[in-house]
């Protein structure tokens, strides 16, 4: 019974969490660190530049500004859509299934690091046999993260096929981000002959 009760504690406060963000939510803020982290390093060069430009400086702690403000400015966006998609779902009132949504996602979370808590008890001897033999979830749980793992598998294809697409959009955005500055200097670069004419300049 005290599997069962943990089991319920976690699984229910999942699905607390979850109901109160909505799945939309929920997805849309790991997807916006995730491509937020691959704008920041697509974006990375384009920003420094602008920077460089707007503020008039070469320092080398510019490409860390445009880095983080590619990251920011990506997660801002993609939260706006968040909201904006929620913003919709209330005003058709069918709200509540994104909440249940995401309710039940949490809450399947919580069940798979629950399972993977058990599995590591059971494999280092710290729970009984009389513990599983009481418990109604046990055998259930036990077998939840190979399901969730063949789950993982199934829908792998075409989550690696977006992702892969949104890679090579991000990829043409910066070809022509990066075309429209090609002619402006790089903080790396250093004109070879400008440095050695301005010794002579200032004798």
């Amino acid at each position: 019974m005290v599997i069962d009760i943990i089991f319920v504690i976690m699984a229910g406060y999942g699905f607390y969490l979850g109901f109160a963000k909505g799945i939309i939510r929920t997805i849309f803020t790991i997807l916006s660190f995730l491509f937020g982290l691959l704008a920041a390093f697509k974006f990375a060069p384009a920003a420094t530049k602008f920077l460089e430009t707007a503020f008039d400086s070469n320092n080398p702690m510019m490409f860390l500004a445009g880095f983080l403000l590619s990251f920011v400015l990506t997660m801002i966006l993609i939260r706006l859509v968040a909201r904006a998609i929620e913003g919709f779902l209330r005003t058709a009132n069918i709200n509540i299934v994104n909440q249940f949504a995401g309710g039940l996602l949490l809450a399947g979370m919580m069940t798979l690091l629950y399972s993977m808590v058990l599995w590591f008890g059971t494999q280092s001897k710290l729970i009984d046999e009389q513990t599983k033999s009481q418990s109604f979830t046990y055998t259930y749980l036990q077998h939840y993260p190979d399901r969730v793992w063949a789950a993982i598998k199934f829908i792998q294809p075409s989550v690696r096929e977006f992702w892969d697409d949104s890679i090579d959009f991000m990829d043409q955005l910066r070809d022509r981000s990066m075309e429209q500055t090609d002619g402006e200097p790089n903080i790396f670069d250093i004109d070879d002959e400008e440095e050695s004419s301005e010794p002579t300049s200032n004798r």
